[in-house]
């Protein structure tokens, strides 16, 4: 407690207690009516007491217990078709999707342009709204010595759902839904995400994330608007394994805050958007 209001609370009450025996004063005072008496100055009175009502030095004022609200569970990534909360091609940059959330099959940006307006190697379309800072980290890794190019872009719902099922007819359901989104709950259908390699011919693989497009990638593409989807070690929170090729563009101001709150996006998603009052 402020020792401000501390001193007032005491003024206060010394005050009425001083009052009251003003008011009524008792058998002994009435006896020794005609002793000399010199009471304390209410100055001295009001020291002594704020000193008994403040804590010791070094003490904290500050409650015990926190008044922040408990960190929101993040749901298991489980196999499900709920709707996604953001379900409209303008909320791109909130929009969830994981193996539970989904997009619908009609979902598809009106805004598609090629990525070679953007200068990067590669082919696919994404989000005209995207294009010119894909094109200020293009020229960026050009300049360090760390080529990009892209691989994979934008992919309809059906595209994705003739995809996934190629990978459960080669490798089985369980295996291809471990590295494989099903229709609906892939980024790539938002027109924001793509693949990215070190030259058009080179497959995806983790071995990007060791070369040095790849490092140079990590460290400077959310400074792009960029976010890495899927980081290693992170798949009960990402819901997939390690995939340094796949980045999300966020914008640069929310791809900022997400790198700065060190979160995988889909937990920075969930707590900001999906699950947000």
């Amino acid at each position: 407690m402020p020792r401000s209001i501390v001193r007032h609370v005491v003024v206060s009450t010394l005050s009425l207690v001083l009052l009251a025996g003003a008011a009524v004063p008792s058998a002994a005072a009435e006896a020794d009516a005609a002793a000399p008496f010199a009471p304390p100055s209410l100055d001295s009175a009001v020291a002594v007491l704020t000193r008994a009502a403040l804590p010791p030095d070094g003490a904290s004022t500050v409650p015990t217990t926190s008044l922040q609200p408990a960190k929101l569970r993040l749901p298991k990534c489980l196999i499900r078709d709920d709707a996604t909360r953001y379900v409209q091609v303008r909320h791109w940059k909130r929009t969830l999707l994981d193996t539970n959330l989904k997009l619908r099959r009609r979902y598809q940006p009106s805004d598609l342009v090629s990525v070679s307006r953007a200068g990067i190697a590669g082919s696919g379309q994404v989000r005209r709204v995207m294009i010119a800072d894909l094109r200020e980290l293009a020229a960026a890794a050009r300049r360090a010595g760390k080529p990009l190019a892209v691989r994979s872009a934008y992919r309809s719902y059906d595209y994705q759902k003739a995809l996934f099922a190629s990978y459960v007819r080669s490798q089985g359901f369980e295996t291809a839904v471990k590295f494989s989104a099903r229709a609906g709950h892939s980024e790539h259908q938002l027109g924001t995400t793509v693949d990215f390699t070190t030259a058009p011919s080179v497959p995806l693989k983790t071995t990007f994330g060791e070369s040095p497009s790849g490092k140079w990638l990590a460290r400077n593409g959310w400074k792009y608007g960029f976010i890495m989807s899927y980081p290693k070690g992170r798949r009960s929170v990402s819901c997939y394994g390690y995939e340094p090729w796949h980045w999300r563009y966020f914008g640069r101001a929310t791809a900022a805050r997400i790198h700065e709150s060190g979160q995988v996006p889909r937990r920075y998603l969930y707590e900001n958007f999906e699950a947000a009052p």
